[in-house]
């Protein structure tokens, strides 16, 4: 795993800067940690690494109608020379730029001289999930992120339920072709699944049926004869589902249970509930993986020894198209959610996992960050735990935040940043002994950060330790909720919280 989680924060959300925005063995979110393929990285070795230092902005970067010199000496040229005409085109070109800046308000704020490029690109990924969205006009509670996150929990539940029998749980959603491929009778057990990336390759909307093909990385240990190994593996996925299904309630999005009336699947009969007696599999009531492709699979201990360089810290930032006209449309449905307070938001959540990292601190990354990854911040801090030593970020601080893009759903609002930051990054054993980094050394990095928050939460995001639905002081359980008030607070309900980190040189 590659350690390079906290990087794409800064909330450069905005015009100029705004770019809406996960692995370890090096700093919070992954970045030297997890190891994607050869042909992504090569391991640059950063664990996940919160911050003890504030977001700051150093003002526009060019993108929001800043006026070239040359441009300035040319008008003045002409209102000497030709007073009335000068006159008329300086107030056209001044009321050009107010107007402008007032479309993209505060989205220069985001952004810090001396960075990469902004480029706006549409990749593969980004067209694909924008054609994913037509789902709406046939299915309006369809919603991106929830997608996403059910996505990542079955595949993860398939590849933990290979060993055995077990597969026949999740009849409902696999295929039969799919479920004979992936039974494997010396597998004893699948363990410690970490999805580091998810890719979308091609959505097709056919007359009967919508497929969706995505590839996704992850590392994951398996144990044969007693045996375990850890292995890198990257899986192409076509889920498909009829055209007349229609979205779970947002509250079953995230579970895995029975289709129509969402009973536990220990009830289901094949594809048949237990429950309801309602055949309930092939796709017809929800999504299913219609076929499967192991594309890659490399052997691969857990890595959290390496200390490679950083990769792809210079690449440009990849701006989806629209990105600023969408900010600024989440702008208009709740203003105090601008880029200050989106940032600040940030360098908060920035602050507590990098605290929680450096201490094997579950319970302090646990109010932040969706179920998915909590679970992988949980599997690598087992890891250290295990071999008796910290990932250590000192003096983390964040130097820009730039918007890559939003999205908005009938449920979410989801917005990319990428996030520049800097850190001593260092692994010490429980003795004192430094195994890797350095103690002196910085490292700079940038990640793509994904926060999301319920369409009906609006507000100024909040930067203090309580709890966003009662207010009380923060303590939250591991499953999520409130102490207090008993309110599941890591669903995005309430306020912003991360759901992906994403590393520079794999995002897009």
């Amino acid at each position: 795993m590659r350690r390079r989680g906290l990087k794409r924060t800064h909330v450069a959300l905005f015009v100029g800067a705004l770019s809406f925005t996960t692995a370890v063995g090096a700093r919070p979110g992954g970045g030297q940690a997890y190891r994607g393929g050869s042909s992504r990285s090569s391991g640059s070795s950063s664990h996940y690494s919160p911050s003890s230092g504030s977001s700051r902005s150093y003002g526009p970067s060019g993108g929001g109608g800043d006026v070239d010199s040359g441009l300035v000496l040319e008008l003045l040229l002409l209102c000497f020379r030709y007073p009335p005409l000068g006159l008329l085109v300086v107030g056209g070109v001044v009321g050009f730029v107010i107007l402008n800046r007032r479309r993209t308000r505060g989205l220069s704020d985001w952004s810090v001289g001396g960075m990469p490029a902004r480029v706006e690109a549409t990749t593969r990924t980004t067209s694909a999930r924008r054609e994913l969205t037509r789902l709406v006009e046939s299915d309006p509670g369809f919603s991106l992120v929830l997608f996403e996150d059910f996505a990542y929990a079955l595949y993860a539940e398939l590849e933990m339920k290979r060993p055995g029998g077990e597969l026949q749980r999740l009849a409902a959603f696999l295929s039969p072709p799919v479920m004979e491929l992936l039974h494997d009778p010396k597998l004893e057990r699948v363990d410690g699944v970490v999805i580091g990336a998810m890719r979308y390759v091609a959505v097709d909307h056919g007359s009967e049926r919508t497929a969706v093909t995505l590839e996704l990385e992850a590392n994951l240990s398996e144990v044969r004869a007693g045996v375990v190994q850890r292995f890198y593996v990257c899986d192409r996925l076509v889920l498909t589902r009829a055209r007349t299904a229609r979205s779970r309630p947002p509250g079953r999005k995230r579970k895995l249970d029975c289709p129509n009336c969402g009973a536990p699947l220990e009830g289901m009969r094949g594809t048949t509930c237990g429950y309801c007696r309602q055949e309930v599999g092939g796709g017809r009531l929800d999504w299913q993986v219609e076929r499967i492709e192991r594309l890659t699979t490399e052997q691969r201990p857990p890595d959290i020894l390496s200390d490679a360089a950083e990769s792809g810290n210079q690449l440009p930032t990849l701006v989806a198209p629209g990105a600023e006209q969408r900010m600024s449309q989440l702008l208009a449905r709740d203003p105090a959610s601008d880029p200050a307070a989106l940032s600040a938001r940030v360098a908060f959540v920035f602050n507590a996992l990098q605290f929680g990292w450096s201490n094997r601190d579950l319970a302090r990354i646990r109010p932040f960050v969706t179920d998915g990854l909590f679970q992988y911040f949980g599997y690598w801090i087992d890891v250290y735990t295990t071999v008796r030593a910290r990932n250590i970020t000192e003096n983390a601080r964040i130097l820009n935040i730039e918007l890559a893009d939003v999205v908005a759903d009938a449920v979410y609002d989801a917005v990319t940043v990428r996030l520049f930051a800097v850190s001593v990054d260092y692994t010490l054993s429980d003795d004192g002994k430094v195994l890797s980094g350095s103690r002196e050394r910085e490292r700079h990095y940038s990640e793509y950060w994904t926060l999301v928050r319920g369409r009906g939460a609006q507000g100024r995001p909040r930067t203090e330790p309580v709890c966003p639905a009662c207010g009380a002081p923060l303590d939250i359980g591991m499953a999520g909720n409130c102490g207090y008030c008993h309110a599941r607070i890591v669903s995005g309900e309430f306020d912003w919280v991360l759901s992906r980190i994403e590393q520079d040189e794999a995002y897009g």
